[in-house]
């Protein structure tokens, strides 16, 4: 009984672990379809806090190690969900929810992929029941299409009884000790870092849903003045951790940011703005989700050779995102790709023996938020100089980009948005490309 309980939590953890940066997001994006600010906060807060609150963790001054933090983005996700079931009816609570699935979503993936080693070092049995994750996957999928009073409240009901579940999976974790020298010290840097990316991150979101113009330019003046100053302050810093990931693997984390960005939030942009924002389900998240599940799958078969393999496909992948009729395919192909990528990456991570060992994953998600919030920041200013070339206003593209039914001038830009995002990318794969050949070669 014990061991099909702990399987179950097992399970819970896992799906959770992997669906909680898009279904929240999913669910809150809905409530905040109104485009009021009592609907749309929720959604930023959220969004905003699993955007930063990595840097906001490594920022305080705690010891905290991946056990720990472990449970308290469970307990997180469970009173984010208790709060956003009580907020259906009591609006003002879901704020409350966002928060707090905001940082079980910024926490929870990198906290139990330590634990996951952890557990794969020391024998521990992490059974999983694949026929659970099928079912609750394919509830959570047919919950998210109901009408929107009925999608809210079972789909916290459900999360919260997942991560309730969920807490059973750290039962046999009961002596998880971590040495002095494999923690590190809080950063002030990091601090800093945290209120300038929420602070900007909060003027994007709520700027776009909003229709705000004004805050969208204080966004602008605010991203210049964060480069200004990383880069005066990148001249007197050498003894953060990220100076001692080689930098090879620290280009391919920030690559696979910006590549998590493209694909989570540019191409369900794309597909609102092209297809109109009915068709973002079977357009974009159907193929998102699916790809994701599948890549375990994948995953295995390629397992010795799935740097390259997993390289090659999101380069197949981006090719394809440029021929409108294969986009749907492309996400389900980038999805799938990227996914294996990003494992095989925390796994070179595991191995870098430079980093404290419990944060090691740490230094990894902190790198490719890095690259994911900065390409995010590119790709919104070049969208809006795209608009305003064509003499429209920023609020005709935030407007282009949330419309359920697509018109021929949001079609055009998306078009045009699309060739320069994923030719930014293209490059940077290609780049990488020519750079590991030109290593092999003097080797030779």
């Amino acid at each position: 009984m014990k061991r099909n309980i702990q399987s179950i939590g097992n399970t819970m953890l896992s799906i959770i672990s992997s669906t909680v940066v898009v279904l929240p997001f999913m669910i809150f994006l809905k409530w905040g379809s109104s485009h009021t600010v009592v609907a749309v906060l929720p959604f930023v807060i959220f969004y905003t806090f699993r955007t930063t609150g990595i840097f906001f963790i490594r920022g305080i001054r705690t010891q905290i190690n991946s056990y720990i933090l472990l449970k308290i983005a469970i307990y997180c996700g469970l009173l984010g969900s208790l709060f956003g079931l009580v907020g259906v009816s009591f609006l003002e609570l879901e704020l409350v929810s966002g928060l707090f699935l905001g940082l079980s979503a910024a926490w929870l993936p990198m906290a139990n992929n330590t634990i996951n080693y952890y557990k794969f070092e020391n024998h521990l049995t992490d059974s999983k029941n694949m026929g659970i994750t099928v079912l609750s996957l394919t509830f959570l999928g047919i919950v998210l299409l109901l009408p929107n009073n009925y999608s809210f409240v079972l789909f916290f009901v459900i999360y919260g009884l997942m991560y309730s579940l969920a807490l059973s999976s750290l039962i046999n974790i009961k002596n998880y000790e971590v040495q002095v020298h494999d923690l590190e010290d809080y950063s002030y840097r990091y601090l800093i870092l945290f209120l300038f990316l929420f602070a900007l991150v909060f003027l994007l979101r709520s700027s776009r849903l909003l229709l705000s113009t004004l805050q969208f330019d204080y966004f602008v003046y605010g991203t210049f003045l964060l480069v200004l100053c990383m880069l005066i302050l990148s001249m007197f810093s050498h003894h953060r951790p990220q100076r001692r990931v080689p930098s090879d693997l620290s280009y391919l984390t920030i690559l696979n940011g910006a590549l998590g960005n493209y694909l989570f939030l540019f191409s369900s942009l794309y597909a609102a703005g092209y297809y109109g924002h009915n068709q973002l389900f079977a357009r974009f998240y159907l193929p998102y989700v699916l790809g994701i599940v599948i890549a375990p799958i994948i995953g295995g078969l390629v397992e010795k050779k799935s740097k390259k393999i997993s390289l090659i496909g999101m380069t197949v992948g981006l090719i394809l995102v440029l021929i409108t009729p294969f986009f749907t395919s492309s996400v389900l192909i980038l999805s799938t790709f990227k996914s294996v990528f990003n494992g095989w990456l925390t796994e070179i991570y595991r191995h870098q023996d430079e980093l404290p060992k419990d944060k090691r994953i740490w230094v990894k998600y902190t790198i490719q938020s890095m690259g994911s919030i900065a390409h995010q920041f590119v790709l919104m200013i070049i969208g809006s100089l795209l608009v305003m070339g064509n003499q429209s206003s920023v609020k005709t593209f935030f407007v282009m980009t949330s419309q359920k039914i697509p018109t021929v001038e949001s079609r055009t830009l998306m078009t045009n948005w699309n060739g320069i995002a994923t030719g930014i990318l293209l490059i940077g794969l290609i780049v990488y490309g020519l750079g590991s050949a030109i290593k092999i070669n003097v080797k030779w």
